[in-house]
């Protein structure tokens, strides 16, 4: 929806030639003459234009950007906190690079005790 517009279509200045051979038929002579397009009528683009404002009036932001803007307000909304709450869904992507002292935040000494618990080794 939204994405092919039927007056614009009606707005297009030049019509698309055939592609398929003219031909004789039972004997009939081919008619060979050039018809010509003749421009539209300047009141008639006015008018189609004054649809076509109107119309875009009349409507409000598409879903699309009505997300984009509440996404935006709740972004400068948690920079304007500046509290440290990280949630899977809004900061996975953000980012992604690897701060070394929110990871030792994070992990704690997590490592040695991992390696007091298993033996390091691959040799077994």
């Amino acid at each position: 929806p939204g994405e092919h517009d039927f007056l614009k279509g009606i707005q297009a200045k030049s019509t698309r030639g055939r592609t398929f051979k003219n031909e004789r038929q039972r004997g009939q002579a081919v008619d060979t003459s050039i018809k010509t397009v003749e421009p539209i009528n300047q009141e008639v683009l006015e008018e189609v234009s004054a649809i076509q404002q109107a119309y875009q009036e009349s409507r409000g932001p598409t879903l699309l950007d009505a997300h984009r803007q509440t996404v935006q307000e709740t972004k400068l909304q948690q920079v304007k906190n500046k509290d440290w709450t990280w949630s899977r869904d809004s900061n996975l992507d953000e980012g992604r690079r690897v701060d070394k002292n929110a990871l030792h935040m994070v992990l704690g000494g997590a490592s040695t005790e991992l390696k007091s618990k298993f033996q390091g080794s691959l040799g077994r």
